[in-house]
C-alpha cells in the first residue's frame, strides 16, 4: 500500500463493508485530476446510496470533506477528495462503463 493516511484510512474502512470488488489505481503518473481512483463494486442502487453516505460520513469523522459529489442516487457515485476519486458503482453499470479498462495505464495498488 501507498503511504497516504487519507487512502489507508479509507480502505481500511471500505474493508469493512459489502462490496463485490474494491480496485485502487495509482494515477498520479498518467493524470493530473487527482493522485488514486478507488473504484468500488456493490451489488445494487440500493448499496451504492448506502456506502456512499457511510463513506461519506467515516471520512468527515477523519477530517475529510469532499471536494464533490456527483451522481447521487444513481449507480455510480463519484466523491471527489481531492487527490483521492472514489468511484461507486452497482454491478451493471461497472460492467458497462469499465472505468479500470479506461484507465488500463494506471499502476493497480493491492490492497490487503
Amino acid at each position: 500500500m501507498v503511504k497516504n493516511n487519507k487512502l489507508e484510512n479509507l480502505i481500511s474502512f471500505i474493508k469493512n463493508k459489502k462490496t463485490s470488488e474494491v480496485r485502487v489505481l495509482d494515477i498520479r503518473k498518467i493524470s493530473i485530476i487527482a493522485d488514486y481512483f478507488v473504484i468500488i463494486t456493490v451489488k445494487s442502487m440500493r448499496n451504492v446510496d448506502a456506502l456512499e453516505n457511510d463513506i461519506c460520513d467515516h471520512m468527515s469523522e477523519n477530517g475529510f470533506e469532499p471536494k464533490s459529489k456527483e451522481g447521487v442516487h444513481t449507480k455510480w457515485v463519484l466523491i471527489d477528495y481531492n487527490d483521492i476519486i472514489i468511484h461507486i458503482f452497482d454491478e451493471e453499470y461497472k460492467e458497462f462503463y469499465s472505468l479500470d479498462k479506461l484507465w488500463a495505464d494506471a499502476k493497480e495498488i493491492e490492497i490487503d
